[in-house]
């Protein structure tokens, strides 16, 4: 949580720096037609990047004392006289004063040693006048002079930040390899560390350089590629580094393991074919990290200029990650067990891990998205299940309305039709009182068709005769009367 909150306040410092730098580029720091007084210089001792200044101070001191002690031992062994040293020690312990003497007098040669003590004294002469030159609060050069040289978009800064990180990138490949100083099996653990740390720390001043310039960084850089590009790069970083660290091992192992008999029999006693196989592991896994940056930089995507990847690819992609990944896995459970390549502290032991690690995080973020494809196919399923389900729910609303309609219109008709039926009926006994034969002749028909209605199943034979007979007896009727 510190980490964060720190690298929140330095992130936020070289925003309102270089805010600060554009403002003066524009306004020139000069006075108005007003006689204003122009605007203050910003300090340099509020940047970032005397932070930087100040660790690789630091850091480069170290280094320095370092090699100072071993470059001492050295000239103490090979000046040193034989009647002066200590024969009761010797004899006392022939075979361990015997290593002792030869391990410290071919622990390095003399001019990697030097260039390692010329490489941290230009650090320290450099980082020193920065950092000072940066909390110059009293001067009349912090005004005049420093802002010229050391601040945002000032060019002489660059090139004092480029030229230490070019000289430390030199360093750590003479100091940390298995012929350096620091490689596999010399046991000089400050001074392998500490050339490390010197690099971190000149490349993360650069980069403050860049973020307090407005300019683009190298997490800007990472940040600008698309899907899992930007793990991709740094898998190619260090599997490349890897590489060169496997290929400077297996051919000068036998020259940088001199001085230890210990080392020597332990690189002696591995196989050609853990070589080969740690070999082959680093070559593919840059190679095919590489071809993925390449696809990435010429990758033209119809979508309105989106970089999507098609589904042959992402399965291409996941199946490529899922074995480079289990190589990994096998490679590092071999080489960092003890007796083996990478088992000793040092550049193969730490570059493997974090190669290993960089694929592994890769393959995470492929099965994340892969996760979250299935998630979004499954609801766009779901979303397209619903619609039909709504279409369906609709259709049969308006299917059932219809029904009602034509319900209710029946309804209306069948209640017109009865209504009419009752004004028939209603009209004939109002004229019943005038002509009984007429009426009962109109009683009988209305019978006949009741009786009609309600016997649909009689023949019409049998209708015809029952008409006959209503008739006749109707007629009889009258005539009696």
């Amino acid at each position: 949580m510190l980490a964060s909150i720190n690298t929140t306040a330095t992130v936020a410092a070289d925003v309102e720096e270089a805010a600060a730098a554009v403002d003066g580029a524009e306004n020139g720091n000069t006075p108005n037609v007003e006689n204003e007084p122009p605007e203050p210089v910003p300090e340099l001792c509020r940047s970032s990047r005397v932070k930087g200044y100040l660790l690789l101070l630091v850091s480069a001191s170290l280094n320095f004392e370092v090699v100072l002690r071993l470059h001492r031992k050295q000239d103490y062994f090979v000046n040193t006289d034989i009647k002066e040293l200590n024969w009761c020690r010797v004899l006392d312990n022939p075979a361990g004063s015997f290593l002792d003497f030869v391990v410290l007098r071919r622990l390095s040669s003399k001019d990697k040693v030097r260039y390692a003590m010329a490489a941290s004294c230009m650090t320290i002469i450099i980082s020193g006048s920065a950092f000072l030159c940066s909390i110059d609060l009293f001067t009349i050069l912090r005004k005049t002079l420093w802002p010229k040289v050391l601040g945002p978009n000032k060019k002489v800064e660059l090139c004092i930040l480029s030229f230490l990180v070019i000289i430390w990138l030199v360093t750590v490949w003479f100091n940390t390899t298995i012929r350096g100083v620091a490689g596999e099996g010399s046991e000089q653990y400050n001074l392998y560390f500490t050339s490390w740390l010197c690099l971190w720390i000149t490349f993360w001043t650069l980069e403050r350089w860049f973020v307090s310039s407005g300019k683009s960084s190298f997490e800007k850089f990472l940040n600008s590629w698309p899907n899992r590009c930007k793990l991709w790069i740094v898998t190619f970083i260090l599997s490349f580094s890897d590489f060169l660290f496997v290929l400077d091992a297996m051919k000068n192992w036998d020259e940088g393991t001199e001085a230890n008999p210990y080392v020597n029999e332990m690189f002696a006693s591995i196989s050609h074919h853990e070589w080969g196989f740690f070999f082959d592991v680093t070559i593919i896994t840059f190679m095919i990290s590489l071809a993925w940056i390449v696809v990435e930089i010429f990758r033209r995507n119809k979508k309105e200029g989106s970089a999507l990847k098609s589904d042959v690819e992402n399965y291409v992609e996941g199946i490529l990650l899922h074995l480079i990944a289990l190589l990994w896995i096998v490679l590092i459970f071999f080489v960092t067990m003890p007796g083996h390549s990478a088992s000793l502290i040092g550049n193969l032991y730490f570059t493997s891990w974090a190669t290993c690690f960089s694929i592994l995080a890769t393959l995470i973020w492929w099965l994340r998205d892969w996760r979250k494809d299935i998630a979004d196919t499954i609801n766009d399923q779901q979303a397209e299940y619903e619609r039909a389900k709504r279409a369906v729910l609709r259709r049969e609303e308006k299917r059932l309305a219809k029904a009602r309609r034509e319900k209710v219109e029946s309804e209306a008709v069948d209640a017109d039709e009865s209504n009419n039926l009752d004004d028939i009926v209603e009209e004939g006994e109002e004229g019943a009182g005038e002509d009984i034969v007429d009426d009962d002749i109109t009683v009988s028909v209305a019978s006949v068709s009741g009786n009609r209605a309600r016997t649909d199943t009689l023949d019409s034979t049998e209708d015809q005769r029952s008409v006959c007979f209503s008739a006749r007896s109707l007629f009889t009727s009258s005539e009696r009367d």
